[in-house]
């Protein structure tokens, strides 16, 4: 059964928000500037088993 571009999508997008959360969770005092950053580093430094392409959202 193959997803529909629209619920990959939007299942990515709940994955970043969940992603953000962990870190504001694990860093509470830092700005929202620097979640962006560690969330973009996380994305861009992915463990090799992680198949797709990368994309900021």
């Amino acid at each position: 059964m193959s997803e529909s571009p629209a619920t990959v999508d939007e299942m990515y997008l709940e994955g970043l928000a969940m992603k953000r959360a962990q870190i504001r969770r694990d860093c509470p005092e830092i700005s929202n500037e620097s979640v962006e950053k560690m969330l973009q580093d996380w994305i861009a430094n992915r463990p090799m088993d992680s198949p797709g392409r990368v994309r900021f959202a």
